[in-house]
């Protein structure tokens, strides 16, 4: 009696890396208030953050760095895009 072997493919793990996150945003400060407040309420590991608001021009831009997973990037990509005030959110 043989014994078959099966293999089954286990996916590699995501680690965790700094990830710089941008957001250009609509509203001034207010704008860039709600970019911070859903990464203050989603508890994300913020490990920088710069945000440039100028008066008199239309985008405001929030700059973080985060120490995230590629999955987890995806997820506040899609959760950015969806703040009405955000033009748009990219990784840089």
């Amino acid at each position: 009696m043989s014994r078959s072997t099966m293999s089954v493919a286990v996916p590699s793990p995501e680690f965790p890396v700094y990830r710089a996150v941008t957001a250009h945003v609509t509203g001034g400060l207010a704008g860039a208030l709600r970019v911070m407040t859903l990464l203050h309420g989603r508890r994300y590991p913020v490990r920088n953050l710069d945000v440039d608001v100028r008066e008199g021009v239309v985008e405001s831009r929030v700059s973080c760095t985060l120490l995230l997973t590629a999955g987890e990037t995806g997820l506040l990509l899609e959760r950015l895009r969806r703040i009405p005030v955000v033009v748009s959110a990219e990784n840089s």
